[in-house]
């Protein structure tokens, strides 16, 4: 029976607003339906509530000198004489609204108020309040609707996540954080406070009020009562009961890891160092969205910065902002894109160059011939694995002569979620993990250390997982490591490359010519008790 309400009430809706919208269009006036609009807070208060009430009428955004005013009889004679009073030199564009639109829109004002007002009583400071996720959504329920978007992004900037989910759904919606690279549900909240949330996100990051059938991507900050801050990259897109709002945290400097503590194995971390230190070619790092490409580009970059150095990045968008680095963010939809950039940069004289991604033959090619003239260039590829990257740069459109003698250090990575060290445990494995340890293990035994070699020496040995905790929001898990494989190009693979040769045929000549792979690194940390078995399938695997 509900669900019939529901659509006869949504019928019935519809039917008024196109009555509306077309007696808007006698007057000769816009339509607009202020349902689930996200108002624009810089006009509330700008008429007294008691005339929005006796006119029926709303100011819902403000562009520039413009102040876009919706009224229910906007042809009413007592309404237009009182709405030709000037609001300072503003200009007022009359529409159309519904009744129902009308009242659903005012009740978003009303709370916006009383929400400014709050405002005006000192901020709480949630990162002292916070204890865990689970006590976001708690503090949620005692929280104005002006100050939620401080309480979620506080409660994701203590539980370290890099992203934050708002999921609207018909009667409420849903928080999530991706922490570790999972996503997990913090709160599920009445929908009452979305318009407001979603007016602030959009107004904060400067993006166009009234649109709200397109994708929308802006930035902001938000400051914390104790200093701190975080600078977020936001991405909205339109969804069947609102707009979908996606926060990306970005780190500052201090969080970035120095080479030598991203968790790389000593053979690894010898190798990229060596690469680095020559003065020109290429260092390319491959792996999917979120496997820590660009935190691993960083940190090359803080090993590199040293006086003397000039260094150019080309980000799209600049994730981390590095002192004594020239940093030039990258609009492809303004006409600025990489291969523009790119030789722009090489104009600017530097020593090394990092670019953002390599994702057509253009500035793939721009970018080999800075390798091959003096330049150290860094980049990333969208690849699975280290010999795919070859047939990913052939695919699309290197020619194959350019690539001999280029390339210093292939690289793909992924990151696995360490156990949580509040709730390690060791414990007995079974047959089954043992053999899958050895057997993927025994032929690089040598490569990993005496330890490693006398745990696989051995009948059997513990292993290590977490029992979950309040520290890691029982998952068992806590922060994350890279696990990678890498390859130095020789002539084999050259000759591979001058025949186009396939993904099996390159993965074939490096792992004889020794590359450990992601899973076998993933399973050394297995080993060391740093991850879990079940964690390095899951992200070698899938």
């Amino acid at each position: 029976m509900a669900d019939l309400k529901y659509t006869i009430d949504e019928f019935n809706r519809q039917q008024e607003e196109a009555i509306v919208e077309r007696e808007a269009q006698k007057l000769n006036l816009p339509y607009v339906n202020l349902e689930k609009y996200p108002i624009s807070p810089d006009v509330i208060n700008l008429y007294p509530p008691e005339d929005l009430n006796k006119f029926h009428f709303l100011p819902y955004l403000k562009m520039g000198k413009i102040i876009k005013v919706a009224a229910v009889e906007p042809d009413n004679q007592i309404f237009s004489e009182y709405i030709k009073k000037p609001i300072g030199s503003n200009k007022i564009e009359l529409a159309m609204i519904s009744e129902s639109s009308f009242k659903s829109a005012l009740e978003t004002y009303h709370q916006i108020r009383l929400s400014t007002e709050t405002k005006k009583v000192e901020k709480r400071d949630y990162l002292d309040e916070i204890t865990g996720i689970s006590s976001v959504a708690e503090l949620a329920k005692q929280t104005s609707t002006t100050e939620l978007l401080d309480l979620i992004v506080a409660g994701a900037f203590k539980s370290e996540a890099s992203d934050i989910h708002i999921e609207p759904s018909e009667t409420d919606f849903l928080v999530r954080f991706r922490v570790d690279g999972i996503l997990q549900d913090v709160a599920t909240l009445p929908i009452h406070p979305y318009q407001q949330l979603l007016a602030r996100v959009m107004f904060m990051s400067e993006m166009k009020m009234d649109v709200r059938d397109k994708p929308q991507d802006g930035s902001l900050t938000i400051k914390f009562v104790n200093g701190d801050h975080v600078d977020i990259r936001v991405s909205i897109m339109p969804s069947t009961y609102g707009q979908s709002i996606v926060l990306r945290l970005l780190g500052q400097e201090k969080t970035l890891l120095s080479l030598d503590n991203f968790g790389f194995r000593p053979d690894a971390l010898s190798t990229i160092k060596e690469a680095i230190s020559h003065p020109h070619g290429m260092i390319l790092t491959s792996g999917p969205t979120g496997s820590g490409k660009s935190s691993t580009m960083y940190s090359i970059l803080l090993y590199l910065r040293k006086p003397g150095v000039k260094i150019i990045t080309l980000e799209n968008p600049i994730e981390f902002k590095i002192d004594g680095i020239e940093q030039s963010p990258i609009h492809p939809g303004e006409g600025y894109e990489f291969a523009d950039g790119l030789r722009a940069s090489l104009r600017q004289d530097p020593d090394v160059l990092m670019v953002g991604e390599i994702r057509d033959g253009e500035t793939a090619e721009i970018a080999i011939q800075a390798a091959m003239t003096g330049h150290l260039l860094l980049s990333t590829v969208h690849a699975n694995s280290a010999p795919a990257v070859f047939v990913r740069l052939l695919e699309i459109g290197v020619r194959p002569f350019l690539l001999a003698g280029s390339i210093n250090l292939i690289m793909a990575q992924r990151l696995v979620r360490k156990i949580c060290p509040d709730c390690r445990t060791e414990y007995q494995p079974s047959s089954e993990e043992i053999n899958l340890l050895k057997s993927n293990l025994d032929i690089i035994k040598d490569k990993l250390g005496e330890d490693a070699r006398a745990k696989l020496e051995a009948p059997s040995f513990t292993l290590y997982h977490g029992r979950g905790c309040s520290k890691c929001n029982n998952s068992g898990y806590k922060g994350r490591q890279v696990v990678v494989e890498y390859l130095i190009p020789g002539k084999q693979i050259e000759e591979l490359v001058t025949k186009s040769a396939s993904i099996a045929e390159f993965e074939q000549i490096a792992l004889a010519q020794g590359m450990i792979t992601m899973e076998q690194d993933g399973l050394a940390k297995v080993l060391f008790g740093i991850t879990t078995i079940e964690e390095v399938v899951r992200v070698t695997k899938n």
